[in-house]
């Protein structure tokens, strides 16, 4: 990681001047995808996969999950098979008119550097001619 910020001062020799803050960031878990962009015809059931894995380095187990809307998006929490580290949220999505749908998965975990992870989901139901609401 790289950042540079301005830091303006009261100094009138230096009004401002540049601060750069390098570091190594280690990821925590690899959310694939990290966001679910879902489309279809109303009366379609759309459907998504995210793949939770922990880093070996930051093992952690996810106790639940929260929606932040919950109406006509719904997630469920599948655990690792024995032997694995890889959780699933299984996404599904379902409208019977031509709608924009939009919720905010969060994962609880027991991490004490990432207690929570958000996940964003996004479906668009269209008419035949690609016409949304």
């Amino acid at each position: 990681m790289n950042k540079r910020i301005l830091v303006k001062t009261n100094d009138p020799a230096a009004k401002s001047l540049y601060l750069t803050i390098t570091g190594n960031v280690d990821r925590l878990a690899k959310v694939s995808p990290g966001t679910v962009s879902l489309s279809g015809v109303p009366g379609e059931r759309l459907e998504a996969v995210v793949t939770v894995t922990p880093a070996e380095k930051y093992t952690f187990n996810i106790l639940g999950l929260e929606q932040k809307f919950g109406n006509r998006i719904q997630a469920e929490l599948v655990p690792p098979k024995p032997g694995h580290r890889e959780w699933q949220v299984k996404v599904t999505a379902l409208s019977d008119k031509v709608d924009d749908l939009y919720d905010i998965i969060t994962l609880k975990t027991d991490s004490p550097f990432k207690p929570r992870l958000k996940i964003r989901v996004y479906a668009i139901y269209f008419d035949n001619t690609g016409k949304t609401s």
